[in-house]
């Protein structure tokens, strides 16, 4: 079976699912460079339209779960560019052409790859990665390419299963046409370098992540300021590291000097870091679909406190690789956090319990790539 995979993601879990989807097919990868924070690659760097994956210095380090020589990188240009973008996807439609793949896989709705669509939408399987959009992200431009590509898409796969009916019912879709898988651990983080550091009693609490309204951000910052309030526990810290404007006034919480504030861009290796040397991460998400920031810091085998929102849940199993608690509430969060200061057998039986699922068991890759294979060969019944 030969596959092309078109995203705009070049790492996170695109490249754990094309190294689980190689081992059993023949795995072509595109990816844009366009923003780096979405994939990390610098697009200034590259020097042709379309590069091999052997010619970008950034993915050098991912070789073992890449096939460089069957990946190519897009040297992106944002969507007002119309007519640079089409001459893109024209380049890229031509490559695909001589692959002549029997399937593709695309996660994503941008114009890059827009005219492979038009050519190749029934033998195509689009990744549905938020099945619905997030509070305060409803872009009009984002939900108009959406709507497009859920038209001419027929086949979707969603990262969650607990979403599958709603998303059915809510955009009409035929049962038959949608399946699920799941993520499984960021591996790609650790293919970095991690520093040393000194051990110590330091209990570091860790948010990471965009900035967005629906990430629940102030609910952590207050449950943490009640923590500093009391005197028992002055070994915990709390670390909120990602980029993106505040919804609240932000100032307040950086008078604190155990709360630590990195407002800016993480590169992956900076993020690697981050979670090696947290102790816990919490997502206090109000709503979501599923969570790459809970499969990263699994890959480092952290557990998680998790909101009981989208499909988080099926993500961290309470008492078993997290804590699931109610969303919006401040009082959960403090809570959870000091079961798991109190409990450190706890803590490692969770991390135990986390590699045996998502490493080896029946949440790894290979398991989550099977379910694409089998989303795959329902498009190909179809066309019998």
């Amino acid at each position: 079976m030969k596959i092309v995979f078109l995203s705009t993601f070049a790492l996170d879990a695109n490249v754990s699912i094309v190294n689980a989807l190689k081992k059993k097919c023949d795995v072509y990868f595109f990816t844009e460079a366009l923003y780096e924070i979405y994939n990390f690659l610098n697009k200034d760097q590259l020097n042709k339209t379309i590069s091999e994956g052997t010619e970008v210095n950034e993915l050098q380090l991912f070789r073992d779960l890449l096939a460089l020589e069957k990946t190519y990188v897009v040297k992106g240009t944002r969507n007002a560019n119309i007519f640079k973008k089409l001459y893109n996807s024209y380049r890229v439609h031509q490559y695909i052409k001589k692959i002549n793949p029997d399937f593709i896989i695309i996660d994503n709705y941008m114009l890059t790859y827009f005219l492979s669509t038009l050519a190749y939408r029934k033998k195509m399987l689009m990744i549905v990665h938020d099945p619905f959009l997030h509070s305060g992200e409803d872009f009009v431009i984002d939900s108009f390419l959406r709507k497009i590509h859920f038209k001419l898409i027929k086949n979707k796969i969603l990262l969650n299963e607990s979403q599958r009916n709603d998303f059915i019912e809510y955009y009409k879709e035929c049962a038959q046409n949608v399946s699920s898988s799941f993520l499984s651990v960021y591996d790609y983080l650790t293919c970095f370098k991690i520093r040393e550091t000194v051990q110590t009693d330091n209990f570091n609490i860790l948010f990471f992540g965009r900035i967005s309204p629906y990430k629940g951000i102030k609910y952590l910052l207050d449950a943490f300021l009640k923590i500093l309030a009391e005197s028992n526990y002055e070994n915990l810290t709390l670390t909120i590291a990602g980029s993106g404007d505040f919804d609240f006034d932000i100032n307040e919480y950086k008078k604190y000097p155990r709360i630590k504030i990195i407002n800016t861009y993480i590169s992956p290796g900076n993020l690697a870091q981050l979670i090696s040397e947290s102790s816990v991460v919490v997502c206090p998400y109000t709503d979501a679909t599923q969570s790459g920031v809970i499969m990263s810091a699994y890959a480092f085998k952290k557990p998680v406190i998790a909101t009981d929102v989208g499909g988080l849940p099926e993500m961290v199993e309470h008492n078993k690789t997290g804590l699931i608690i109610k969303p919006r509430s401040s009082e959960a969060i403090y809570q959870a956090i000091l079961e798991l200061h109190n409990d450190k057998e706890l803590i490692e039986r969770m991390a135990e319990n986390i590699e045996n699922i998502y490493f080896s068991g029946e949440k790894s890759w290979d398991a989550s790539a099977a379910l694409f294979i089998d989303a795959l060969q329902k498009i190909e019944r179809q066309s019998e």
